[in-house]
């Protein structure tokens, strides 16, 4: 028998009444309708309540953004699950610290970033980014193209793959914020926690080490 993966938010919630605090426990409990018409920012007021259902529909409403992010810094879908469920549980565990100065999603993925250096500090192995055909096989997507073409941009990936992989994290991670999730220079330093101009002089050294990386390892499969 197969063992199958279980979802984030059912993973989460066997493990609810373990990271719960005292001041998060509540009797408080929304309707399915009630929390599907909630806005972000009232589904964290009512979740700090002691709300398990509204956390749920957060879950719900950020794993499979959360998990396509994770996924590009660490290349491999099991490691990229790991990571995702373990920045949910770490947001629920200190959901009370969410001043919502900022948007949950913010601080989420800086809770998923500081996950992600943990593991990927033991997993060095991974390859960051996906090519588009595996996230498109992975959302059941059918792709047409000329063996010709498969084999060249296949070919290319790999040679990204094989570039950012020599990458320093930090230059990863503003790559991955900028290109694949198309995130402005502001958004970019508010989940960094860093200035603009940092994210502009880190992201202009990623570009360039890339491309040196990329020049390099074309020369050596010459």
């Amino acid at each position: 028998m197969t063992n199958r993966r279980v979802p984030v938010r059912e993973r989460l919630f066997r493990q609810k009444t373990m990271y719960e605090s005292p001041s998060m426990q509540s009797t408080m409990s929304s309707t399915i309708l009630e929390i599907q018409l909630m806005s972000v920012p009232e589904l964290i007021t009512a979740a700090k309540l002691g709300d398990t259902n509204a956390y749920a529909e957060v879950v719900v409403r950020y794993q499979d953004r959360l998990y396509g992010a994770m996924r590009h810094h660490v290349g491999c879908p099991i490691l990229a699950e790991d990571i995702v469920q373990d920045a949910f549980v770490r947001a629920y565990i200190h959901l009370g610290s969410f001043r919502q100065e900022s948007e949950f999603y913010t601080w989420l993925y800086r809770i998923a970033l500081n996950a992600r250096r943990s593991y990927t500090e033991k997993q060095r192995r991974w390859v960051p980014i996906e090519s588009a055909t595996e996230s498109d096989r992975r959302h059941g997507r059918q792709i047409e193209e000329s063996p010709s073409a498969a084999i060249e941009r296949s070919e290319s990936c790999e040679q990204v793959r094989q570039a950012m992989k020599r990458l320093d994290d930090s230059f990863q991670e503003v790559l991955v914020l900028r290109e694949f999730e198309g995130h402005d220079y502001q958004k970019i330093a508010e989940i960094l926690k860093i200035c603009v101009g940092t994210v502009r002089s880190r992201l202009s050294r990623a570009r360039s080490q890339l491309r040196r990386e990329l020049s390099a390892y074309e020369q050596s499969i010459n």
